[in-house]
């Protein structure tokens, strides 16, 4: 069996038609959900992009080796399923963004590797450049339909197209890895789907009331990006674009849905569609992500698997993990798995079976103070802290509060949600009365006993997942 891993970025579940979205139009997204089966509750482990990747590939949890920056990345030494892919036989493909691996790593990982930056960009002019409009909104103009040939992502997936193309010509297994940019804010794209969405037609967003009862770092978000001067009709404009943003990734992947079938490799390939994490995309009057954030906008993604031969039209509402992806295909193509990791296989649910629905799920994020390097806006990344540049008030936030981005664990069950924070700013959610978060139950007393409960499960397990003992050096298995 072939596999292509559909990989976009900051891609929220609650933003695609397959989860409920009354008006943005994915119909290939749709089109694999139909195929296969879709997981209601499938959370990631990290609301950054690098850990949450991390975890993908090695099924260990941010805490357990410290990945939890945008600059520790793994390196050759570090186990991960590609290297268990390629060893087993598949011809493996990185078509597009990295975030994860060394330059090593991903030598030892993938047999063909490819990505760059818009035509004519360096990263320093990426990310320095200057602000548009004199505000930190990161909304952005329209970007015209003629330069679609030379973005990124359309890059990317044309790599991908002709890895397919090339594996029909050898008949070789693959696995090809399609990581996209899109839709990570700046929110801009082509002109065809920066307007395709009307904003005064579209489904009301949280609102501002969202922020009462909440930690201190949204708020301070909004101040720092000088959104709390803003009007709501930008941010449904912003909500308007991210979900075109999303439009555009959905066609992306119609290309190589086109590619698998033009070259018959359909019926031959399972898909598998997830992301790293979410976005506010305007909601509550917030943009973009925070590393400590771990609402539902942010923690929740769309996680689709369509495995020719397995269950079609299955909806799963178990909770799931990001990082079950491997051992699922570990377990469905036989392939040892030889490092201690935490992901589980949903090979079960694949098959129309159902998942454990009592099951916890955990996201983490966030620095402590003694740990500095881990900051952004630090003289890591110089270009950061350029004034006027669009994520200089998130470095100056981070280093003016930084208990706004302080460690969090976040526990999703059946019924509820546990955020624990170590600045103290608490939250406890009951997801089947208030799915949005609006109301903070934590040091509601009717809870108590809920909350201490769930505060045990959630020892119990940094308990259990606190490290890992590497086999190499113990004793071999019998």
């Amino acid at each position: 069996m072939n596999y292509l891993l559909f990989y976009p970025d900051e891609m929220r579940a609650e933003s695609l038609a397959c989860y409920g979205h009354p008006v943005v139009q994915t119909p290939n997204f749709d089109r694999i959900a139909a195929e296969g089966t879709l997981f209601e509750n499938a959370y990631s482990t990290h609301p950054v992009c690098a850990p949450s990747r991390c975890a993908l590939v090695t099924g260990w949890y941010p805490h357990v080796q410290g990945h939890r920056t945008l600059r520790y990345l793994l390196d050759e030494t570090q186990p991960n399923f590609f290297k268990y892919l390629r060893e087993a036989g598949f011809t493996t493909c990185l078509a597009g963004k990295n975030h994860c691996f060394t330059e090593q790593a991903t030598g030892a990982s993938f047999d063909q590797a490819t990505t760059f930056l818009r035509k004519g960009q360096d990263l320093a002019s990426f990310i320095a450049g200057e602000k548009t409009g004199g505000d930190y909104t990161m909304l952005r103009p329209a970007v015209p339909q003629r330069e679609m040939a030379e973005d990124n992502d359309f890059r990317y997936v044309s790599d991908g197209v002709e890895f397919i193309r090339d594996r029909a010509r050898d008949g070789k297994p693959f696995f090809l890895f399609q990581s996209l940019n899109d839709p990570h804010p700046p929110y801009e794209t082509f002109e065809q789907y920066y307007d395709m969405y009307d904003p005064d037609e579209l489904p009301p967003l949280r609102d501002l009331s969202w922020l009462d009862g909440k930690p201190a770092l949204y708020a301070l978000i909004r101040k720092y990006r000088e959104l709390d001067q803003q009007d709501e009709s930008l941010f449904r404009k912003i909500n308007a674009v991210y979900l075109g943003m999303i439009s555009y990734t959905d066609m992306l992947l119609g290309r190589l849905i086109a590619a698998l079938e033009e070259t018959g490799l359909y019926d031959d390939t399972t898909i598998v569609i997830c992301t790293d994490h979410g976005d506010f995309g305007g909601d509550a009057g917030l943009i973009e992500k925070w590393p400590s954030a771990v609402d539902d906008m942010m923690a929740k993604v769309p996680l689709i698997i369509r495995r020719p031969g397995a269950a079609t039209g299955h909806r799963e509402a178990a909770p799931v993990q990001s990082f079950d992806i491997f051992p699922t295909v570990c377990d469905v193509e036989g392939i040892e798995i030889r490092h201690d990791q935490f992901g589980v296989s949903l090979r079960r649910q694949l098959e129309g079976e159902p998942g454990d629905k009592d099951r916890l799920v955990y996201c983490e994020g966030g620095y402590d103070t003694r740990e500095p390097h881990c900051f952004e806006g630090t003289p890591v990344v110089s270009a950061l802290q350029v004034p006027g540049t669009q994520y200089y008030p998130k470095g100056l936030q981070q280093q003016e509060e930084p208990e706004s981005v302080c460690r969090v664990v976040m526990q999703r069950g059946k019924r509820y949600k546990l955020n624990i924070r170590t600045n103290g700013e608490n939250e406890l959610y009951d997801m089947e009365a208030d799915p949005l978060e609006y109301r903070n139950l934590y040091d509601d007393p009717e809870y108590q006993a809920v909350r201490d409960e769930l505060m045990r499960t959630m020892l119990t397990w940094l308990i259990h997942t606190s490290d890992v003992v590497p086999w190499a050096g113990h004793v071999e298995r019998t």
